[in-house]
């Protein structure tokens, strides 16, 4: 064999094994599972936040005839569309205890609705920067004195909590009031039941946010007063939640709710809806 056949058979073993390797490459690709999109290249690529939400007022309200949403929170999201260009799509109601679920499995990309960051769901979302605070306090029926700056009397079989499944009370109940009985209501049910079941002699005492209960209590003079203590039981900022990992989609929000802040919009919502002086408290800021 001459040296130019050689070279040339030697040519077209190695054009035939990269051809092969190729071949082989793009069958593997081909077999591959796509990359799997962030709530984040979602919402970019679509253009479209799609949005959970509870109902709990003033955060969020749904008028039982047309089904139409109001609210912070919703005047608040619907700001944020404007400022990012996005179309806010409220994608379904979703209850206090399955939201993460929602949010990890991607049926929505976003809590719309003023989530209280606490510890154990900070295992399953993250949490974009408040926006307005409110206290948790202890209520009880008109004239109950006997949990008054002690409230660890709570802690005894002779007590009974009222509460909603997933949600704070449920929560505080089992932390902190773990011998006490409880009357629990379902998740997605009116806080107000909270307050009624003391109200009515079902309960003893209840755990809820200082602006439910004033609403209670303008409706429902004499019928329940809050538990004195040297301080709230808990102070929480109201944030929305997006799935773990999701660190652009977070500071996409944070800084368009900073501009909706220092703009004095968000100012004009809580206005609009806060009818309850004193109640929700804004993080003091100077400005320049």
């Amino acid at each position: 064999m001459d040296k130019r056949t050689f070279l040339r058979g030697v040519g077209t073993a190695v054009i035939a094994a990269s051809v092969a390797k190729l071949s082989t490459l793009e069958s593997h690709n081909e077999g591959a599972a796509p990359a799997e999109e962030t709530a984040f290249e979602r919402v970019i690529r679509t253009n479209t936040l799609r949005c959970g939400y509870g109902i709990w007022r003033p955060g969020m309200n749904k008028d039982p005839i047309t089904g139409r949403l109001n609210g912070i929170f919703y005047d608040y999201v619907e700001a944020i569309g404007k400022h990012t260009g996005l179309k806010i799509e409220w994608t379904e109601e979703v209850g206090w205890g399955d939201f993460p679920t929602a949010l990890n499995t991607g049926r929505i990309d976003a809590m719309c609705f003023g989530a209280w960051p606490k510890a154990t769901t900070a295992k399953e979302v993250l949490f974009t920067e408040p926006t307005y605070y409110l206290p948790i306090n202890a209520y009880v029926s008109v004239g109950d004195t006997r949990f008054d700056y002690h409230i660890e009397k709570v802690n005894s079989p002779d007590i009974v909590i009222s509460t909603m499944d997933s949600e704070l009370s449920s929560q505080l109940a089992s932390a902190r009031f773990s011998e006490a009985r409880t009357l629990s209501v379902p998740q997605l049910s009116d806080a107000s039941v909270l307050l009624l079941n003391v109200a009515n002699g079902k309960a003893d005492i209840t755990f809820t946010d200082a602006w439910t209960a004033a609403e209670f209590m303008a409706k429902n003079p004499d019928k329940i007063q809050p538990v004195k203590l040297h301080k709230p039981l808990r102070l929480y900022g109201h944030t929305i939640p997006v799935a773990m990992g999701e660190d652009d989609l977070v500071n996409l929000l944070n800084i368009a709710t900073e501009e909706i802040i220092t703009s004095g919009e968000f100012d004009e919502i809580l206005h609009k809806y806060a009818s309850i002086p004193g109640v929700l408290l804004m993080e003091e800021r100077d400005y320049i």
